[in-house]
């Protein structure tokens, strides 16, 4: 044998040695919980994430969880939270570290985000990582089109590529319950349909306990699971109330600043279409007393689609006065804006401005009382404004 031919059969060698031993170690760690949960879906994947969490624990499990949201945040049995650092850009593989880390924190339950978004990702993150009994599909909407799409049907079959094997697919509100059920069929799985009657059981008195902007449907989806677990549903929620929202979850801040009184709802997490505008919908109701309404929308070069499916979306909403874009690539959304808007309002184009004179800015353009409606894309300059209106939120200045 040549000296070359040698040496690529031993570095073969070696690499079929190590994760042959790879494999039956990450074998070994999955068999040290009884249910290994997999949150997946278009929206409220870190929502339900941590309530899943939440409520299981009440029942004194020990349960370690993931979330890749905003910020990917690994949550301890015993309610902590850090953050994860990355080297490069996020990897599927990551879930493999964080399994261990779930398995030397003592965990019995662990309950993961899907972090893909490709089919061949999502089957590979399921059937290769992470083995779920319990697989869950929050919702299926329009996003990330340019990778999933590009019609919605093709975003349900990527999801399901998620199914689990020989376990529970617990499924919210959809289109698709043919497809589903197709795919439970040949992974041999259960699946759970939540149907908007079910929904609907959770009150509004038991939303408003949640101490921030909380959807009826991800509570639900969790509950489910809970139930699926057999936890009592009075102490799940007692838990869940009490749970920390993650950091891009819906909020709303009350500003006073010299005279100027706005509300800013931060819904930018809701990134496809449906979700911004079911979120509008609500908060134009809750808060009818702010009858001027203005819509900020944070745009970025590198969601071109995004841009283009939320323009067309909030185009001809009723019932706002203005438009401010922000962010990089706002020509962009103002090109959209001119070709679907019929309402004539005014557009403010705030691109590569910094925090402190977009608020200087929002004050100058703002009436005595106002609602601004951000949208667009959490990540960046969006997670940072909320941050720095939520530091203002915090006192009254006159």
């Amino acid at each position: 044998m040549k000296p070359n031919a040698t040496l690529f059969f031993l570095i073969l060698l070696v690499l079929v040695f190590y994760y042959t031993i790879e494999v039956i170690l990450h074998k070994r760690t999955l068999k040290k919980f009884k249910h290994r949960i997999h949150v997946n879906g278009t929206r409220g994947k870190s929502s339900v994430t941590r309530l899943i969490r939440a409520g299981l624990s009440s029942k004194g499990y020990s349960v370690f969880a993931k979330t890749t949201g905003t910020l990917a945040r690994m949550i301890f049995p015993d309610g902590s939270e850090t953050s994860i650092s990355r080297f490069g850009k996020p990897s599927i593989l990551e879930q493999i570290k964080i399994l261990r880390n779930a398995r030397d924190a003592k965990a019995d339950i662990v309950v993961l985000e899907c972090m893909a978004l490709e089919p061949r990702y999502q089957w590979a993150s399921e059937g290769q990582i992470l083995h779920s009994d319990i697989g869950v599909i929050t919702n299926i909407r329009e996003d990330h089109l340019e990778v999933m799409g590009p019609e919605l049907i093709d975003v349900a079959k990527t999801l399901l590529s998620a199914t689990p094997i020989s376990g529970t697919l617990v499924v919210g509100p959809n289109e698709f319950p043919n497809e589903i059920l197709h795919a439970c069929k040949d992974r041999k799985t259960n699946p759970v349909f939540i149907e908007e009657k079910e929904i609907n059981t959770i009150t509004d008195e038991e939303i408003l306990k949640f101490p921030y902007w909380e959807h009826k449907e991800n509570v639900c989806m969790a509950l489910k699971v809970c139930e699926l677990l057999g936890v009592d549903r009075k102490n799940a929620l007692e838990a869940m109330w009490k749970v920390t929202p993650d950091p891009g979850a819906l909020t709303v801040l009350p500003i006073h600043f010299f005279g100027k009184e706005f509300i800013y709802v931060n819904a930018m997490a809701a990134n496809d279409p449906n979700s911004t505008k079911l979120i509008w919908n609500s908060i134009t109701k809750r808060y009818v007393s702010f009858q001027k309404r203005f819509i900020l929308f944070h745009t970025r070069d590198d969601r071109p689609e995004r841009t283009k499916q939320l323009t067309k979306e909030f185009a001809n909403w009723e019932g706002y006065d203005a438009v401010i874009l922000i962010g990089s690539s706002t020509s962009l959304a103002f090109q959209y804006l001119k070709t679907y808007s019929q309402v004539d309002v005014p557009i403010y184009v705030w691109e590569h401005m910094n925090l402190d004179v977009i608020f200087e800015s929002l004050l100058a353009i703002l009436p005595k009382q106002a609602l601004v409606f951000g949208i667009g894309n959490i990540v960046g300059l969006g997670m940072d404004l909320s941050l720095y209106l939520k530091n203002r939120s915090e006192q009254i200045y006159e």
